[in-house]
């Protein structure tokens, strides 16, 4: 290299007395030195992958560094891409495309000196690297810092860690509520629940509930408007502290809890003749006659804003029509400008959703998760958290994700345990069984958890 340079240097020289010659008196060589533009080469990500045997590999791909825009702050002379290269890029052979008003050199740590910079040169880009631009009249230098931001971490691996795992209770129903994880359900037969914080300290507190009946169903709690909802002895119960509970609808004989929203304003109930909606947990409004096949137990209820238009909700509901759950799990959806629940159809679909033991849905990374214990997926057998089953076009065709990205805790597989489940507002998942030896569990995939 340094060979390379003293030649570069002395054709320069050469043509600084070349150009000085040509010039009249009042030409001179330019005095501006900074860089334009800035962008990189090609570059080489390596992505994980399953191979046709099932084994895990890494295979590696070659992406356009163009598609990483690059911020130039002229004042602090320094050069950063904001958003990250895709985790386990090459980053030690890195190609450099810039425009230049001036003569570009690169600080080599190895001789302590600044080299000359080819276009075709490669870096290492593992750490910052300084550049000088220096002007053609040799008068004037700035020098840059460029950082190549690369992530650290599989943005798209589920990582998972154990939380303690509750004791005294038997769970029914997992909720985020006031700020705390809460498991309801029964100790010693009387309504309870136990409590953690999302932040701060990682154990479970228990209360005793009062104002409700021992008969409490919370497999069907849902929060609506700031209050826990949930049904006993077909009467609707609410309460604003999880503890205190009053009941607020009677006479109805309610079953299930469909789904609730507060961007459209309603809780959605269900009997055996009836599907209702209320807008304050106390008056129903009839809305239509149960279809045929329409889940009511053990049911994963959902409702979220549309990607495309916030102003409408998308509700989906997955269970079974019978309290045996002896047939294949229904998927329902409706729209919040549409009149009544439609039922998705699995005629010729080869990835129906799964018929687990207690199947569980959760929305999560905006697509649909399902899991559970031993069942059948697509008419094969399947032992207990096996995997994930994802549908991504909202409940229709439903997947286990290729490669080792997204996988549940290796405790769970082939444990048939009772389990509770949900989302958090931090983006976790937990999976609590209140077996020691398979424990609770909170997991996240890692790009959701990035600052932006």
């Amino acid at each position: 290299m340094k060979n390379r340079l003293a030649i570069y240097l002395s054709v320069l020289a050469m043509a600084f007395v070349a150009l000085s010659c040509s010039y009249d008196d009042d030409e001179a060589l330019s005095p501006y030195a900074y860089i334009k533009t800035f962008s990189l080469g090609d570059i080489k990500s390596s992505y994980p992958e399953f191979t046709e045997d099932g084994k895990d590999t890494l295979v590696v791909k070659t992406l356009s560094g163009s598609s990483f825009p690059f911020t130039i702050n002229q004042l602090t002379g320094e050069i950063f891409n904001a958003d990250s290269l895709p985790f386990s890029t090459d980053l030690t052979k890195i190609v450099m495309n810039m425009t230049v008003e001036g003569v570009v050199t690169i600080y080599d740590e190895a001789t302590a000196k600044f080299e000359e910079l080819l276009t075709t040169d490669s870096v290492d880009c593992t750490f910052p690297r300084t550049l000088k631009v220096t002007s053609l009249d040799g008068d004037y230098s700035k020098e840059y810092t460029v950082s190549v931001n690369a992530h650290k971490l599989n943005p798209d691996l589920l990582v998972w860690s154990d939380v303690e795992t509750p004791a005294g209770i038997v769970p029914e129903k997992a909720v985020e509520f006031g700020g705390n994880m809460l498991l309801l359900g029964k100790s010693s037969a009387v309504p309870s629940f136990v409590s953690m914080p999302l932040n701060g300290a990682s154990s479970w507190a228990p209360y005793t509930m009062t104002g409700i009946p021992a008969t409490a169903d919370f497999t069907t709690a849902t929060i609506y408007k700031g209050a826990l909802y949930t049904l006993a002895d077909g009467n609707l119960y609410m309460s604003a502290d999880a503890v205190s509970w009053e009941c607020v609808q009677q006479g109805n004989d309610l079953v299930a809890i469909i789904g609730a929203s507060d961007e459209h304003g309603y809780i959605w109930l269900a009997n055996a003749g009836n599907i209702y909606r209320s807008a304050d947990g106390k008056t129903l409004e009839t809305v239509e006659a149960l279809p045929g096949n329409f889940p009511l137990y053990g049911i994963s209820a959902s409702s979220g804003v549309m990607a495309h238009n916030k102003n409408i909700v998308r509700y989906m509901l997955v269970g079974y029509p019978t309290s045996a759950k002896d047939t294949a799990p229904q998927v329902w959806s409706m729209l919040s400008t549409e009149n009544g629940w439609v039922k998705y159809e699995n005629v010729d679909n080869p990835y129906p959703c799964p018929s687990l033991a207690g199947l569980t849905v959760l929305r999560y990374d905006n697509f649909l998760y399902a899991f559970g214990g031993k069942g059948t997926v697509g008419g094969e057998q399947v032992e207990a958290f096996a995997s994930f089953y994802i549908s991504k076009d909202n409940g229709i065709v439903w997947k286990a994700p290729e490669g080792f990205y997204q996988l549940l805790p290796k405790a769970l597989k082939n444990n048939d345990v009772p389990f509770v489940a949900t989302v958090d507002s931090n983006k976790y998942m937990w999976i609590i069984t209140a077996d020691e030896n398979v424990g609770a569990w909170r997991g996240i995939i890692n790009r959701l958890g990035f600052k932006k």
